[in-house]
């Protein structure tokens, strides 16, 4: 996901981010407020290490949410039972 795409849908994907990724507070989600750059530091931050797991599941959620799901669930091949 790009920087475009993740502003356009930050509405939508800040809900979703909170329950799936507990660790964000509030804050950090009023600080993001639809910034890739931003969001990539709150990631790093809360969780360190998964940053790259937390940035897959939220493309896998975008591509999901505008129906392009195959091209990043060929590109993943994510685990049964994971959280994409």
């Amino acid at each position: 996901m790009n920087h475009e795409q993740f502003k356009q849908s930050w509405n939508q994907l800040e809900g979703h981010l909170k329950k799936h990724w507990g660790k964000l507070t509030d804050d950090d989600l009023l600080q993001i407020e639809g910034d890739l750059d931003k969001f990539d530091g709150a990631i790093e931050k809360r969780y360190g290490e998964m940053k790259g797991a937390v940035s897959k599941w939220a493309d896998l959620w975008y591509a999901r949410w505008t129906g392009s799901y195959v091209e990043y669930y060929e590109k993943w091949k994510p685990a049964v039972g994971s959280r994409f």
